[in-house]
């Protein structure tokens, strides 16, 4: 292990010095410190620091990040752990931010003094929370600025798995797909190597891996995403803690991937290479004893042939059960049963496509019928509500399938009282409905009205603003220049306004085809090259 670096003095830190602003932070981390169970590394030195752009709160509840957490200590390098300040989280706030020193939670150091910092990305619009973190901080934002003696930034994360582009221009060092022996290799051979553009070069050229735009305008082929050994699965909480979003909760997977074909879906078949499965057991034996609340998590955790058998265990021995998500054809009278023995008064399932034609078009296979069905088990398994998780906007979709969603949620409520949320469809990249186009922020709320008024208010309605969503869009389909952009946005205070006047500046995308689906429509040849991309039935 090196040696702290003798910069890991907060007083010679950038942007920062040793006034009342650094006492409340430390008074405000030490808080969250002891009520944490499992923490790593208290006070030990390490030149890792691993920050999340997001709050304390959604970032220890990311799964993948307490995870590398944890590896990186039994690797032995150790780790340090920093988050976005609360106060930076809205989307919409003035710059410049307010200023607000950065620590890390196991040494209480400035995040600029690490040699590396590892950055955890899960989808588009943190790119806001990575701007503010890194400038708060006082690290240069853009890779091309960066120094000799600045951190040597590396990102990952499950954006990866779709299209990390924006993040090239603000990371040294892009790792692609999951990370359990990808970080660990990564961070060896930058801390074997002395000279800053070295090291970052080491880890760069390592398989799943590739320079940021270290120089401007440079930007590298993105690499194909990485899949863990089935031996370091499953990836499982370190720390419990009561200050997250799911609290006080150990998260473990009873599997990872996932087997099916939603055209959708960034963690469908083609990306992970299907469903990868472990024993009950597995899973089951890594919940320690003080844990009373356990989070299955996964891609498609009720496909698990074992599931019903696993929640019964667990809440045989006392403990409530959540599960990232339900689909409504799996729903059993034993599994629901334990779900409410559990403790839960509420169960959600993914209807996804507003309506039987469209779920059927998505490749969802989620039929009217399993969300009936569904509706009446969960009535009669004495449930409070129901939720359905509604997408709309995809290709194809119309004001008759919105009028088809209504008829069917008026006859749920009657069964079951019933929540529908809303997202509004996003074509990501890595899937079959890469390029289509967005339904438009007026198109969407005009829709969202025609269901409310249709459900008369006798089923409530959750939606997600489809501006975030436009904005969510045009981040995924671009490339680098889409990152360069957000700085713009970011800086004019990140209103919706700003975003729209900063990507109409930005160039066009010069984005290449790379992998998964694309890479298979790059590969056709004569009338097949022709074909409109996306799937046709939807055009």
């Amino acid at each position: 292990m090196r040696p702290v670096s003798p910069r890991s003095d907060g007083a010679n830190a950038r942007g920062h010095g040793r006034g009342h602003g650094h006492d409340d932070e430390r008074e405000h981390l030490r808080r969250r410190l002891a009520r944490e169970v499992g923490t790593l590394g208290m006070h030990r030195p390490s030149e890792v620091a691993l920050a999340y752009p997001s709050p304390y709160r959604a970032g220890m509840s990311s799964l993948g990040f307490q995870t590398l957490y944890r590896i990186l200590h039994e690797h032995g390098v150790g780790a340090h752990r920093a988050f976005l300040p609360d106060a930076w989280e809205a989307m919409a706030l003035e710059w410049p931010q307010p200023r607000r020193p950065i620590l890390t939670y196991e040494a209480e150091r400035p995040l600029s003094s690490y040699r590396i910092v590892g950055l955890s990305m899960a989808y588009e619009l943190e790119i806001t929370g990575v701007i503010r973190l890194l400038e708060g901080a006082g690290i240069p934002l853009l890779a091309a600025d960066r120094g000799e003696h600045d951190p040597i930034v590396i990102a990952g994360g499950p954006l990866t798995f779709s299209n990390p582009s924006i993040l090239l221009p603000f990371v040294d060092v892009l790792l692609s797909g999951e990370c359990e022996e990808l970080l660990p290799a990564a961070i060896d051979a930058i801390l074997a190597t002395p000279r800053r553009r070295a090291a970052i070069e080491a880890a760069a050229d390592r398989p799943h891996a590739c320079l940021g735009e270290v120089d401007t305008g440079r930007w590298s082929e993105l690499p194909e995403p990485a899949k863990a050994p089935l031996e370091r699965l499953p990836a499982h909480s370190a720390i419990l803690t009561p200050d997250t979003e799911l609290a006080d909760m150990f998260l473990v997977e009873p599997e990872r991937g996932c087997s099916r074909k939603c055209s959708f879906c960034v963690m469908r078949v083609s990306t992970n290479g299907g469903m990868r499965l472990l024993p009950m057991a597995t899973p089951l034996g890594l919940v320690p004893d003080h844990a009373r609340k356990v989070g299955l998590v996964g891609a498609a955790v009720t496909d698990h042939p074992e599931l019903e058998a696993l929640v019964a265990a667990l809440v045989d021995s006392g403990r409530s059960v959540s599960i990232s998500s339900l689909r409504a054809d799996r729903l059993t009278p034993r599994f629901l049963s334990d779900m409410q023995r559990s403790g839960h008064r509420t169960i959600t399932v993914a209807s996804d496509g507003i309506s039987e034609r469209m779920r059927l078009l998505l490749e969802r296979k989620i039929k009217e019928e399993h969300l009936v069905r569904a509706a009446s088990l969960i009535h009669e398994h004495g449930f409070h509500r129901m939720k359905i998780y509604e997408m709309m906007g995809a290709p194809g979709e119309t004001d008759a399938d919105a009028d088809e969603l209504v008829r069917l949620a008026l006859e749920i409520g009657k069964i079951q009282r019933l929540v529908l949320t809303f997202s509004t469809f996003v074509a990501k990249r890595n899937t079959p409905l890469d390029g289509q186009p967005f339904l438009g922020v007026k198109l969407a709320e005009d829709r969202l009205r025609r269901i409310r008024e249709g459900l008369r208010g006798k089923v409530e309605t959750r939606p997600q603003s489809p501006r975030w969503a436009h904005i969510e869009y045009f981040l995924a389909q671009g490339g680098p220049e889409a990152g360069h952009a957000a700085i713009q946005a970011v800086h004019a205070g990140a209103r919706y306004a700003d975003w729209l006047r900063a990507f109409a500046d930005a160039p066009p995308s010069t984005r290449t085809l790379k992998y998964g689906d694309e890479a298979a429509r790059a590969r056709r040849k004569g009338k097949a090259a022709d074909r409109p991309r996306g799937l046709p039935i939807l055009l």
